[in-house]
């Protein structure tokens, strides 16, 4: 469908359009399980933790990998995957990721000695690595694969889901689905055993990142129906903000220790969040998702936007195809400076457009004057929402925009 024929087909452009799946009521409540769950939820060893991060810590413990030790780790990161690996008092070694956000082969090898233990690679975006390549690697070497599918969840490669090629895998189903918390470690290599009995998560926790979610899936229509539900959204997420006042008093009087404000999304690594598992809201948004459909969109709509683009030739695109099997994350663009891609996110956003600028953080123990290809990577890639929310109308507004605001800077 071609974007002249969507604006003719609708009329009027939807109010809010934000940059990851938002929360519908019809989630929330629990149903019969999926039949037809997908990997890694399908397989016997899949442990759901808080978030992804505790799964990277659990899952480099299961490893045997140890003080010491060395994992080698990709020099375009965003930091929340180093930190485990630190507070385990292994040492990161980095190794290039090219502009393409692809491995660099030769310098992994360079990066090979004695003392590394493992190799993680991250398939950025929900694009795949040359992950058959790196896996030779590790068995040639005897090294662990530890594959991060933050970015993956649902993307398969020659008919292989993503994840499933390490010895163990890790996704971030906060990234892909509107779920409160959510992260998996699946385990792949069968001479491994583990023993996973996790803690119910804050009910307040849960509870405020919810509330968050649902104010923020807003309609263009202002029939009854759709009034009421955002007059009680609205008053559930200021219930939830009296709430979260009281507990936050709360915590600082009498036990400022407390885990009730904390967030999945947060960039610290907090240990004792290690032993918390995935809340049943989340696990009943999972049993109610159409997984097909939602990467079925998230193609469709990633698509639409390349076709736009590539027509008029007017940015610089990491990826200028969407291979089979990949769900992506977002769509990406590269902006020419750190500080234009600020504007333009700070621009939409005051149009009711949230994006993705991104990575931003600089973490302190990546060599960044060795990575310059990491460097450009992380002051210049900008990502447009693609996910299952978004119909063709949204994408429409997306790209007037941003046109608008690029053109504007």
């Amino acid at each position: 469908m071609t974007r002249s024929l969507s604006r003719q087909m609708t009329s009027g452009y939807p109010p809010y359009i934000s940059s990851m799946p938002t929360l519908g009521f019809k989630y929330i409540f629990p149903k019969k399980a999926n039949k037809e769950a997908i990997f890694p939820l399908n397989q016997k060893k899949c442990y759901f933790f808080f978030s992804a991060r505790y799964a990277i810590a659990s899952g480099i413990k299961v490893l045997g990998i140890g003080p010491h030790d060395v994992i080698l780790l990709p020099s375009y990161n965003c930091g929340t995957e180093i930190d485990p690996i630190l507070h385990l008092g292994i040492r990161p070694v980095f190794y290039k990721i090219g502009k393409n956000l692809l491995v660099d082969i030769d310098d992994l090898l360079k990066k090979i000695t004695k003392d590394v233990k493992a190799i993680l690679v991250t398939h950025f975006l929900g694009f795949p690595q040359r992950i058959d390549e790196i896996k030779k690697i590790c068995v040639e070497k005897n090294l662990f694969l530890i594959e991060d599918c933050a970015h993956a969840f649902l993307s398969t490669n020659n008919g292989k889901y993503l994840g499933s090629c390490g010895d163990i895998g890790v996704f971030s189903l906060l990234k892909t689905l509107p779920v409160p918390n959510g992260g998996v470690l699946v385990i792949n290599n069968k001479n491994i055993k583990h023993k996973h009995n996790p803690k119910k998560p804050s009910m307040f926790s849960t509870f405020f990142y919810t509330a968050e979610d649902l104010l923020q899936r807003k309609t263009s229509t202002n029939n009854h129906r759709e009034t009421v539900i955002r007059i009680f959204k609205r008053s559930l997420y200021l219930f939830s903000r009296s709430i979260k006042f009281y507990v936050a008093v709360f915590r600082k009087l009498f036990n400022h220790k407390g885990l009730y404000l904390v967030r999945p999304d947060s960039s610290l690594f907090v240990e004792n969040l290690s032993s918390w598992g995935m809340s049943s809201l989340s696990k009943n948004i999972i049993s109610n998702t159409d997984f097909e459909k939602v990467k079925n969109i998230r193609r469709r709509n990633f698509k639409y936007l390349l076709n736009h683009f590539l027509e008029n030739e007017q940015m610089i695109l990491p990826f200028r195809e969407l291979p089979p099997g990949v769900s992506p994350l977002f769509f990406p663009i590269i902006i020419e400076s750190a500080e234009k891609k600020e504007a333009l996110y700070k621009t939409l956003k005051s149009k009711g457009i949230s994006t993705n600028p991104w990575w931003v953080r600089f973490h302190p123990d990546v060599p960044w004057d060795e990575f310059p290809d990491a460097v450009y990577l992380i002051q210049k890639l900008f990502g447009l929402p693609i996910h299952q929310n978004l119909t063709l109308r949204h994408l429409d507004r997306v790209i007037e925009e941003f046109e608008k605001a690029y053109q504007s800077l």
